[in-house]
């Protein structure tokens, strides 16, 4: 029998080592011990580190809370206020005040009179109002509203049937959503906004301005270009190929003659210009709008024929 089989030596030299190492810490341990019990220690709960950061998110958390009570004292002030005078009374001053200032005024009280933005776009010169109307022109209104969100507004459009008929009746039969196809502007997105040039729309297939159809088909051959685009207000045709239009159109906030050989020129806003001028605040200058704007209705206003 060998005994090395059973007893490995380095094992056991490793062991006894170990046994040394841990026998010294204990005898440390212990002078340790004794030494607390001699001088009764000393406790130090200090940490130096506790403040080092330099994170002012405590103040600022402290800071709105006091902005917030002072807001809500302001609110219960502002909710508990009421005035001294009754609407009816505060009416019946506003009038009397109104009658004094017409007997005594010198000139004519014009500070009253409210200037439409309809009748002061309608005085600007304008070739294409000044054409001979050789028919009656149908009237069809469109009505914008924000997304989920407050409505815009309607304007009521004039259209040149007796110029561009093809041109109309495809923009008509759309808006009133009387075609074969089914075809609609409502519900149709506004995909560019440029203040101070022009709105686009009217892409009934995708709404990314990049699509579009006609009642006659994908495309449709433009009509000419005799119309302007000399005011605020005009509606006229995308070109969407070298000389053919779809179903999209755009409206401008200003005179942009550089479209007047571009785009094909189909109607102008008779009414609710201030209402486009509330959309163009929605604008920006890469034409993305700052809020998804809606065409919410469309349709033909009750003047010659009925939709």
């Amino acid at each position: 029998m060998n005994p090395f089989n059973y007893i490995n030596l380095r094992k056991l030299r490793a062991d006894a080592e170990r046994l040394q190492m841990i026998d010294k810490e204990n005898k440390q341990l212990l002078k340790s011990i004794n030494t607390i019990n001699r001088t009764i220690g000393k406790i130090d709960s200090y940490n130096p580190e506790a403040y080092a950061s330099k994170s002012k998110w405590h103040a600022h958390v402290m800071r709105m809370k006091r902005i917030d009570r002072k807001n809500k004292a302001i609110y219960e002030k502002l909710m508990a206020a009421t005035s001294s005078y009754d609407c009816e009374s505060l009416r019946k001053f506003w009038t009397s005040i109104i009658e004094k200032l017409k007997l005594t005024s010198k000139f004519p009280l014009v500070i009253l009179q409210k200037v439409s933005v309809d009748s002061v776009i309608a005085k600007q010169p304008s070739i294409s109002c000044g054409l001979e109307k050789l028919s009656e022109r149908p009237r069809c209104f469109l009505e914008f509203q924000v997304l989920n969100g407050p409505v815009l507004g309607r304007v009521e459009i004039e259209l040149y049937h007796d110029h561009v008929p093809v041109t109309v009746q495809n923009f008509l039969s759309i808006c009133c959503g009387e075609n074969k196809q089914n075809l609609s502007y409502k519900n149709c997105p506004i995909n560019r906004i440029v203040p101070g040039r022009f709105l686009e729309t009217g892409d009934i297939t995708k709404g990314t301005g990049r699509g579009g159809v006609s009642i006659y088909g994908k495309y449709f051959a433009e009509e000419g270009h005799m119309l302007k685009h000399t005011k605020p207000g005009v509606l006229s045709m995308v070109r969407v190929r070298k000389h053919d239009n779809n179903s999209r159109f755009c409206i401008t906030f200003t005179k942009m003659e550089q479209l007047d050989m571009q785009n094909v020129v189909f109607g102008y806003i008779v009414r609710g210009a201030e209402n486009l001028f509330k959309i163009e605040g929605y604008g920006r200058s890469i034409g993305k709008p700052l809020a998804p704007v809606i065409i919410s209705d469309c349709g033909k206003l009750n003047r010659a024929l009925e939709c």
